[in-house]
């Protein structure tokens, strides 16, 4: 049977063998395997530690304070923590955020919901959408 072209690599992509085998170590009994947020067992810190050491390594990685680093469950949740932050961080200096129409649901879910939070309606020019402030 041939294989089928996957072409929705923006949806989700296949994660590297190498990345899943280091990955494995703290989704098994085997393993590191706990909560970073259950601080009352052995588990629950070591899993914080792993999460301690990750975060200061892209930190080191990126250039950045480790506070700087949050962890998110995907891309939606990330863009929308991003895009609110930034408009919350703008919000007294009158900016606007401009997107596309073709850009990803959840950054134009998130520009929608701004926009019921009390953003000025977006203004669609071409390809490119403007939500004033």
């Amino acid at each position: 049977m041939k294989l089928p072209i996957y072409l929705d690599y923006s949806a989700t992509t296949p994660v590297d063998p190498r990345v899943a085998e280091k990955m494995m170590q703290f989704m098994t009994m085997d393993g590191t395997f706990g909560n970073p947020a259950s601080r009352s067992h052995r588990f629950g810190w070591q899993a914080e530690e792993a999460v301690d050491i990750a975060r200061n390594q892209i930190a080191d990685l990126v250039g950045a304070d480790p506070r700087e680093i949050v962890f998110t469950s995907g891309a939606t949740e990330s863009d929308n923590l991003a895009i609110k932050g930034a408009a919350n961080f703008y919000q007294k200096k009158g900016k606007h955020i401009i997107t596309s129409k073709t850009e990803h649901k959840a950054v134009l879910d998130t520009c929608r919901q701004l926009e019921r939070e009390g953003l000025k309606s977006p203004t669609w020019h071409r390809s490119v959408t403007a939500l004033s402030t």
